[in-house]
């Protein structure tokens, strides 16, 4: 079951990637496909829709932490408007998304872990440019829309809802869907050609992989050491 990215499909979302494009979606066929495997690799590490325990809860927000905080800072110094930028605009509309590692600090706070002192991960994706950006965004976004699947999870074996420590995964709430069709009008018009549509699906990948490698450390090393490599 996708419940980090779960992007919408039609019939147009077969396209091979390496045919031209049939349809303006094949950009969103392309970066569920090809990351695929990933994505796949860090539920397998997450296993947020398995049995899980208060503390293994926990856990997992100490991980998503340690992740979205510097990730979200390196974004929104991307997405701020800079001198020269002729894309700054276009970015600068996606700062309002980058919010996530507030919902984090609330949710652990809540459930009586102080964030002050977590590691945090420096093997960041790279954001050199706007492609880049979005193919990290749409990791993000779809993580925020599956979501909500996990939120009915945690509600069910925990007892743990929005308003009591699981506000992260209830993303947008009522907005999520609304928000995820943005974002794919918004993939969509940045894959003005072929090299940006390839570098979408590097970041995307690239976005995945940090992930599951911070995921994989973090689960064998004290998650209360300030830095990790």
């Amino acid at each position: 079951m996708d419940v980090l990215v779960t992007p919408g499909r039609g019939p147009q979302d077969c396209a091979p990637h390496n045919k031209p494009a049939c349809s303006a979606s094949t950009i969103l066929a392309r970066l569920r496909g090809e990351t695929r495997r990933e994505h796949e690799a860090v539920e397998h590490v997450l296993d947020l829709m398995g049995a899980l325990s208060h503390s293994t809860y926990c856990q997992r927000l100490v991980q998503f932490y340690g992740f979205y905080n510097p990730l979200e800072a390196a974004l929104k110094t991307r997405c701020t408007p800079q001198h020269g930028d002729p894309d700054a605009a276009q970015l600068a509309l996606h700062l309002p998304r980058l919010h996530k590692s507030v919902l984090l600090r609330q949710d652990l706070q809540h459930l009586g872990v102080s964030t002050a002192g977590l590691a945090q991960c420096r093997a960041l994706p790279p954001l050199h440019t706007t492609a880049e950006v979005l193919g990290c965004l749409y990791v993000l976004e779809g993580a925020t829309l599956g979501g909500r699947l996990i939120t009915q999870h945690v509600q069910a074996t925990l007892g743990i809802t929005p308003t009591t420590g699981g506000r992260f995964f209830d993303g947008y709430a009522a907005d999520t869907a609304k928000m995820w069709h943005a974002m794919r009008q918004t993939l969509l018009l940045g894959a003005v050609d072929a090299q940006a549509e390839n570098t979408m699906v590097a970041s995307a990948i690239a976005t995945f992989a940090s992930l599951r490698g911070w995921c994989e450390l973090t689960r064998i090393t004290n998650p209360h050491e300030r830095r990790l490599p």
